[in-house]
């Protein structure tokens, strides 16, 4: 191609994507916003907030009662009627922020034809509006967040913070401070120990609580959905205070409370794939399930401090075969394992043997007694209360890790169980690798290499 030609493409190419394509005006009003260019009917809660003025608020709705929608659609109405807005929306890790950014996509590819233009280009992180506003998807990371101004900012799943004083207190307000910004801080009711409880009990915030009745009423829950929340009211109330009331919840008995969890949640930690392959010194434990239970594998990293690095829950039923070829491959795979601690309890030491002669890495039985389950969830509760492990922020792993309930007995000795209709399997998995990085020292003998 000659330069000329070359040129002139190129000059056409930025004519095309300078034109100004003008959609017809746009509604004012956010209730004909979401019905007319959305295409979804708000419910009166969801409107109460898409409609506020207030500068500050606080937002605390039951599970699925349609949060994730109100904030998607409170940025891009935001963002498309005020030129020159920056939203940033902001939640514990990558992952979870990628779960509103992929609201927003959702909700765009709503628009009609004619409003398409409104977006001029759509990213992984980043939305660029014609009017030259943006949302802008970030995790929770003082790095990656100083130096924004902002007119908007959603902190979602704002109590599982790790850094939350700093984040609030020295990140946040400086990039309001010069647009007079709007702050709404969105979160599951998770711990008393942190700024977003605190916000809650601010009265410069104004506070927008539904419960499931509420989004019963509107016709968000299906009538058959009742009976899973009465069986959360009978069997685990904590949870149904919490996910359907939107109630600060916790139980005196709870092993792990809320805080000691928080605290360990690292907003750059995610988990590594079944198919990659890595080099560290990893420690693995195996849950093995009972009829109504799952098979677990947790996958700890040893760094500075732990890291929950895998965490793989088979379905219900998975044959035990199934689960030593997995633990198999991921001792070819990532270098090295140092030990693999097993629940020998059912099995015997036939699961050791079936997992060494398969190739697993320095298998180990492990019989769940009532002195050895005590001494490892006593290990796993003292390195997570000195924060040296750090989880991924996971809320169905974090949801059962705080659901383990103790007891103390009559000989002195603690039991362990959780609610009807929930599971511990991944609690014990973690526990087991845990005790595996106490108990094992690394292997000098030649292992698996990554091929």
């Amino acid at each position: 191609m000659s330069r000329s030609l070359w040129r002139k493409l190129k000059s056409l190419e930025n004519r095309i994507n300078t034109v100004s394509i003008k959609p017809p005006p746009l509604p004012r009003e956010p209730r004909s916003f979401c019905e007319e260019l959305l295409k979804f009917r708000p419910t009166s809660y969801q409107r109460r907030l898409l409609e506020s003025t207030s500068k500050r608020m606080v937002v605390r709705w039951a599970r699925q009662s349609g949060k994730t929608t109100a904030l998607a659609t409170l940025s891009i109405i935001r963002a498309a009627t005020t030129p020159g807005t920056t939203v940033l929306i902001i939640s514990p890790g990558l992952r979870q922020s990628m779960i509103l950014g992929d609201r927003i996509r959702n909700l765009l590819e709503n628009l009609p034809g004619e409003y398409r233009g409104l977006l001029r280009q759509r990213l992984k992180t980043i939305f660029r509006f014609r009017n030259r506003s943006t949302i802008i998807i970030l995790p929770n990371s003082e790095h990656q967040l100083r130096g924004f101004t902002a007119d908007l900012i959603v902190a979602d799943e704002a109590a599982f913070f790790h850094n939350d004083d700093a984040i609030f207190d020295s990140i946040l307000p400086p990039m309001l401070a010069t647009t007079d910004g709007t702050l709404i801080v969105s979160s599951t009711p998770w711990g008393r120990n942190t700024v977003y409880y605190r916000l809650n009990q601010d009265p410069d915030y104004e506070k927008h609580v539904v419960t499931w009745k509420e989004a019963y009423d509107e016709g968000v829950y299906h009538p058959g959905f009742l009976k899973h929340i009465e069986r959360q009211r009978e069997y685990n109330p904590q949870a149904y205070r919490m996910e359907y009331m939107a109630e600060f919840a916790e139980e005196a008995d709870t092993w792990l409370t809320q805080d000691t969890l928080a605290k360990c949640c690292s907003e750059t930690l995610d988990y590594y794939s079944f198919d990659s392959r890595r080099k560290g010194r990893f420690y693995a434990g195996i849950d093995l399930a009972e009829r109504v239970d799952h098979s677990v594998i947790a996958v700890l990293e040893r760094t500075e401090n732990l890291q929950l690095v895998h965490m793989h829950r088979f379905k219900k039923g998975a044959s035990i075969a199934s689960v030593i070829g997995y633990a198999k491959l991921l001792s070819e795979r990532w270098d090295r394992i140092h030990a693999t601690y097993v629940d020998s309890t059912k099995h015997g030491d036939y699961i050791v043997e079936d997992m060494r002669q398969a190739g697993v890495v320095n298998p180990k039985g492990i019989v769940f007694t009532v002195n050895s389950k005590q001494e490892m969830a006593q290990i796993l509760r003292q390195r997570m209360t000195r924060e040296q492990l750090q989880i991924p922020y996971d809320r169905d792993l974090l949801d059962e890790l705080n659901t383990e309930k103790y007891q103390l007995i009559k000989t002195g000795r603690i039991t362990y169980s959780h609610p009807e209709g929930t599971h511990d399997d991944r609690f014990w998995a973690l526990a087991l690798a845990i005790y595996a990085s106490e108990q094992s020292k690394p292997s000098s003998r030649p292992i698996a290499r990554i091929r």
